[in-house]
């Protein structure tokens, strides 16, 4: 049972908004015409966006000018995620079956690359990255009926597969459409699926197992479930988006996840005597939110957690507690916010600066 004072402050985060904020998306010249599914803001001026044919790009001018920073020998691959820290050094990933599937990082703004990791297991793939400061972890599709987590301490120099990545259910698989089925709430790694099963995955720091919660997305075949996530800033929830993409056009799912803290009590011996010893463990509850006009596969909050922005190949969408605003806008796949100023990033080299203004 999840405490009720959580979840009602939940509700309120997004319901005290009154006036509507304003979002303006600018397009920009990539230059490039090729399909841009990742993106990561640094900054107001710091900007890296990533897609097919081995394209990075990057600007540091607020999106004014995006130059082409090549990747030796990568021109088959698809780089749907790309996770910057400055101007100078990022992480891309690739995906696809076997060795398709790589992590190359730059520390000199894209003069040169070093593959980090590539995968050489023929049944594994490469969907997904998220970093906290030099701490990263990638999610990959399921091995023996395992996720694949691989985890970095080291701002994506060298990875590690982890042994014990979340079970999975046959034909439940994440989705490599905007980099971002796997995220950090909190002191949390959580990770989003579908196919014939839509679960959020998650587990605490510390914590020896990994949980699941179904996601109240609609499920049952391999184009279904949850596609993105975003935690909501200062608030220890998140908000997650989906739909079918071959349905691209149609109602879609769309939730917020509220943390709730239950308080356990175990004990440890001290001095040859019982102590009690509280322990955390989180969970969340699922609160349907209404549904975006269509497929959404990828979603940012601003900082303030007034205003968050839904994108998909048909449309964008505005969240500010009541409903999803249609914002006028070509659609994306990719979104990434920093503060209030963020990019969007999809099919045709398109790319756009979004300012959101409280």
């Amino acid at each position: 049972m999840f405490p009720m004072r959580i979840f009602i402050a939940g509700l309120l985060l997004f319901a005290a908004a009154g006036a509507c904020a304003e979002v303006r998306i600018m397009p920009q010249h990539s230059g490039v015409e090729v399909r841009l599914r990742g993106i990561s803001a640094v900054d107001g001026a710091i900007a890296w966006a990533s897609g097919a044919k081995g394209t990075v790009l990057r600007t540091l001018d607020g999106g004014k000018h995006w130059q082409r920073v090549a990747v030796p020998d990568a021109d088959e691959l698809d780089f749907r995620d790309i996770e910057a820290f400055d101007a100078d050094t990022a992480v891309v990933l690739a995906i696809g079956p076997g060795q398709a599937s790589r992590v190359y990082r730059t520390a000199d703004g894209g003069k040169t690359w070093r593959l980090a990791l590539q995968n050489r297991d023929p049944r594994a793939f490469f969907d997904c990255m998220v970093f906290e400061g030099e701490r990263g972890w990638m999610l990959g599709d399921p091995v023996e009926s395992r996720f694949q987590v691989h985890a970095i301490d080291n701002g994506g120099r060298s990875w590690k597969l982890l042994p014990d990545g979340p079970l999975a259910a046959d034909g439940e698989a994440a989705f490599a459409a905007s980099g971002t089925c796997i995220a950090r709430v909190g002191a949390m790694l959580v990770v989003a699926t579908g196919g014939t099963q839509s679960r959020i995955h998650f587990r605490h720091d510390g914590a020896a197992e990994w949980k699941q919660v179904a996601s109240g997305f609609e499920a049952g075949v391999e184009s279904k479930g949850v596609f993105s996530m975003t935690p909501v800033a200062r608030s220890g929830d998140f908000i997650a988006v989906g739909g079918d993409f071959r349905a691209e056009g149609t109602l879609a799912d769309a939730a917020r996840f509220v943390a709730a803290d239950a308080l356990v009590l175990g004990h440890e011996i001290r001095d040859g005597r019982v102590v009690p010893e509280p322990l955390v463990d989180a969970g969340f509850d699922a609160t349907p939110l209404p549904a975006t006009p269509g497929y959404r596969s990828g979603v940012a909050c601003a900082a303030t957690a007034t205003t968050c922005i839904a994108v998909g190949p048909s449309g964008v969408d505005a969240w500010e507690g009541v409903e999803w605003k249609p914002v006028p806008a070509a659609g994306y796949d990719a979104i990434d916010i920093t503060g209030n100023i963020g990019w969007a990033s999809g099919d045709d080299g398109r790319i756009a600066r979004i300012e959101i203004d409280d």
